[in-house]
């Protein structure tokens, strides 16, 4: 990659991440009990708290244990700094928040923590109003190219055509999928790269963010590449898909 290229990235990634603290007006309590990966309960109060922006595994499903686990070392017994969103409560009564704890010095932002460890999921209903979807969404990300807690089902890279023969499995779960680039088509947010040979209109859905780490995307045609993330399968007629919307899901391979 070229300097241009490397300035280019550095300020968008910067612009992702954001800066790792609380607001000054962030309300300070006592986590008392922490109830499962995504909910706790203020200390004295008795407040639930429900985690902005993340959806934990419940009791009796994978992985419910280690998000627990993972929440309670972060949170339990120490002061942590609610930053909220528009609305402070659910229909439930609980207090919606993000949550910052400060860990060695620097601060944690819990919620973005335990995606980060592929104990949780984005749940995010409008992503253009919260302020930290970026910063969640690369978090996830992250996880599922690493893959980590319940993105682990498939570990390793796999052929498209591997894929394809187990399709009904990999949908929505973290994969790493290597395929031949047929054709490229460019978008207002970048490209969408097609799979020669796919069975079903496999495709990549490439943000612009992420082909600066590589040479342009036409010149891509006929040679292999690899993207990790969660395939999807919105529009039926259009073929699965994965987002790519960082450099590290992509890898090239070299020529087909």
């Amino acid at each position: 990659m070229n300097g241009r290229r490397w300035v280019c990235l550095a300020a968008i990634l910067a612009g992702v991440i954001g800066v790792a603290q609380p607001p000054p007006d962030a309300l300070v309590v006592r986590i008392g009990y922490v109830v499962d990966g995504d909910t706790a309960v203020v200390s004295k109060s008795g407040v639930y708290l429900r985690y902005l922006g993340i959806n934990a595994p419940e009791e009796g499903e994978p992985f419910y244990y280690a998000a627990k686990a993972a929440n309670r070392d972060l949170v339990w017994r120490r002061d942590v700094y609610l930053e909220f969103g528009p609305e402070r409560y659910d229909a439930y009564g609980r207090l919606l928040a993000y949550l910052w704890v400060e860990k060695d010095g620097q601060w944690v932002l819990v919620n973005e923590e335990l995606l980060r460890r592929g104990l949780a999921r984005l749940l995010v209903l409008w992503p253009k109003e919260d302020r930290h979807y970026e910063r969640l969404r690369r978090a996830q990300t992250l996880a599922q190219v690493e893959k980590l807690g319940l993105w682990s089902a498939f570990p390793d890279p796999m052929d498209l055509s591997e894929v394809e023969g187990r399709i009904v499995e990999c949908i929505l779960q973290a994969v790493t999928v290597g395929f031949t680039v047929g054709r490229v088509e460019e978008s207002e947010d970048g490209w969408t790269v097609w799979a020669a040979d796919s069975r079903y209109g496999f495709h990549a859905v490439v943000a612009q963010e992420a082909s600066l780490s590589i040479p342009s995307p036409p010149k891509l045609i006929g040679h292999r590449i690899a993207v990790t993330g969660q395939l999807e399968w919105p529009d039926f007629q259009a073929g699965p898909r994965i987002w790519v919307g960082y450099p590290e899901q992509l890898q090239l391979l070299g020529a087909g």
